[in-house]
């Protein structure tokens, strides 16, 4: 009989969590097929800039990252907390680290 490697312990399937504030805490959902259509939309977007004006609207799409992968509900307050851009930022990379399970520190290299 052939070798058998274990990863059942390490499969959780289990959604990680960004706690905003402290009243705000919002679950990323971080499946791969959702993964996969975040990416897709990017790259449309990107083509589509490409063919016209060239301008990327990097704020929208972030808005519709966020809302992909924490919901519209969670998107919406985030939303509602006007924060500045740098911050703004922050939240998306963060949710970034969390989706794609990277730390904070190795999203904001890669998202930035």
């Amino acid at each position: 009989m052939g070798q058998i490697i274990d990863i059942s312990k390490k499969i959780t399937n289990e959604l990680p969590m960004v706690r905003i504030t402290d009243e705000l805490v919002v679950t990323v959902n971080n499946r791969k097929n959702d993964i996969l259509n975040m990416q897709a939309m990017v790259l449309e977007e990107q083509r589509k800039a490409e063919k016209g004006d060239g301008t990327f609207n990097e704020i929208e799409m972030i808005g519709k990252t966020l809302k992909m992968f924490v919901g519209e509900k969670a998107a919406k307050e985030i939303e509602a907390m006007n924060l500045p851009l740098p911050d703004y930022k922050t939240v998306y990379t963060a949710v970034m680290a969390a989706a794609t399970g990277s730390s904070l520190e190795e999203a904001e290299k890669q998202f930035r």
